[in-house]
């Protein structure tokens, strides 16, 4: 394993654990709010907006540090090859290897946050219904974190 290849990866896994970190402080300050309706959507205090938008900025933060540098390097430490390849097949050869449980949780994970970054003021209903999955479900994010994160550990980084 590069020495380069194994800092990038330890430096996206502290950025993960820091992401973690503030996913778990705000879902559990956010855990009196949900479920929401589409009316209590529409009478959320500037407080509570606050905690909403870092949920789902970390959220997205941590997404796209797994899917743009984490998963990517960790296959190409799994597979020896570092050419590119698309990003299905890096799901698909993390799936194989049991990092991650599914290919179609993470696009399921990725569509509820491709829903959030649209914002339409009209559909108060459809955005509450999006949170709500959303607060249910990041946690599968984080159990493919941990996973990757564990699998680098004890089957990647050399030991000595």
């Amino acid at each position: 394993m590069s020495d380069i290849l194994q800092l990038k990866i330890e430096a996206v896994l502290q950025e993960g654990d820091a992401h973690l970190l503030r996913l778990a402080v705000g879902t559990e300050k956010l855990a009196a709010v949900f479920p929401l309706s589409p009316e209590s959507f529409g009478a959320i205090a500037d407080d509570t907006v606050s905690l909403l938008d870092q949920f789902i900025y970390r959220f997205t933060k941590l997404q796209d540090a797994m899917g743009t540098r984490l998963f990517p390097a960790l296959v190409s430490m799994i597979t020896g090859n570092d050419d590119p390849r698309p990003f299905i097949d890096t799901l698909n050869q993390l799936e194989r290897a049991g990092i991650i449980s599914s290919v179609e949780t993470w696009q399921t994970l990725r569509v509820l946050r491709n829903n959030l970054a649209h914002d339409y003021p009209d559909s108060k209903a459809q955005c509450a219904a999006t949170l709500n999955m959303l607060f249910v479900q990041w946690h599968q994010l984080e159990a493919m974190f941990i996973s990757a994160k564990t699998y680098y550990k004890e089957k990647l980084l050399p030991h000595t």
